[in-house]
């Protein structure tokens, strides 16, 4: 929404400063208006003048050509002109009146237990980034005793890591949930180390740090969980962060923070 009121605000001094140009250009244009008449498949351009209530056609040959123009062009800033002050009246409306906030204070106006209970539709986007935080999820409930590792939002996760990670997108005030769960499409439940959610578009993003990879089996229990994650619509490219760290390939933070503002226009 806010980008939305941007744009109306954009196109507001646009008019505005186009409404000048015009009252300034019909200031140096002649009086009257121009008619045009196809006759014998040719245009003859004739201006009006009234007289005493009475209206008049004379004929401008090809001497008045500049006339022709001139009046032609009047026309054309006059209706400009009229369609430049409708429109802006329009903005002006939406923008003093609050119009555009209407339909999402509907959800604000909720109380807080039926917030909790509802999925806001038109919202706007910290509004949505909220409520989508507060809902309730189980997370892994394996290895509890990994859990040391605290993150700036006071949770504990499994490795220095995802800590930095955590804290890089507190940071940055993009929504996370740590150790989510997701359901595939044959039905399992795997656990993901964040899902995050994109506040404008509305998309949730995954993103798995893998940090063992020196171990055989880590990774290719990793390998088969990503096969698993495309089958279900969850890949690179598409809505999946994929990091490591590794003895030799440390955890490069200032690319991930770079990517990341990138990706999520923070």
């Amino acid at each position: 929404m806010e980008e939305l009121i941007q744009q109306l605000m954009r196109r507001e001094r646009a008019l505005q400063k186009a409404i000048q140009r015009i009252e300034k250009d019909l200031a140096d244009l002649p009086e009257g208006r121009l008619w045009v008449s196809n006759s014998r498949k040719t245009a003859r351009f004739y201006k009006i003048i009234e007289d005493d209530a009475a209206l008049k056609r004379v004929y401008l040959n090809s001497s008045a050509k500049a006339l022709a123009q001139d009046l032609s062009q009047r026309g054309y800033l006059e209706r400009l002109l009229k369609a430049s002050r409708r429109e802006l009246e329009a903005i002006h409306e939406l923008l003093e009146k609050d119009i555009l906030f209407s339909s999402e204070k509907v959800y604000a106006n909720l109380h807080d237990a039926r917030k909790r209970l509802v999925r806001p539709l038109l919202a706007d986007d910290e509004t949505y980034a909220t409520w989508w935080q507060q809902q309730p999820y189980v997370p892994n409930p394996g290895f509890p005793e990994d859990l040391v590792y605290s993150t700036k939002r006071g949770e504990k996760v499994r490795s220095k890591a995802e800590a930095m990670i955590a804290d890089m997108y507190f940071d940055m005030n993009i929504p996370y949930k740590y150790d989510y769960p997701v359901v595939l499409i044959d039905g399992q439940v795997k656990y993901v180390d964040f899902a995050l959610l994109h506040k404008t578009t509305r998309q949730v993003i995954y993103h798995e740090h893998f940090g063992k990879l020196d171990s055989s089996q880590y990774l290719l229990d990793n390998m088969v969980k990503l096969d698993q994650y495309r089958q279900s619509g969850i890949y690179v490219g598409k809505n999946l962060i994929l990091t490591h760290d590794i003895e030799g390939s440390p955890l490069n933070m200032d690319a991930i923070r770079k990517n990341t503002k990138e990706l999520f226009c923070c």
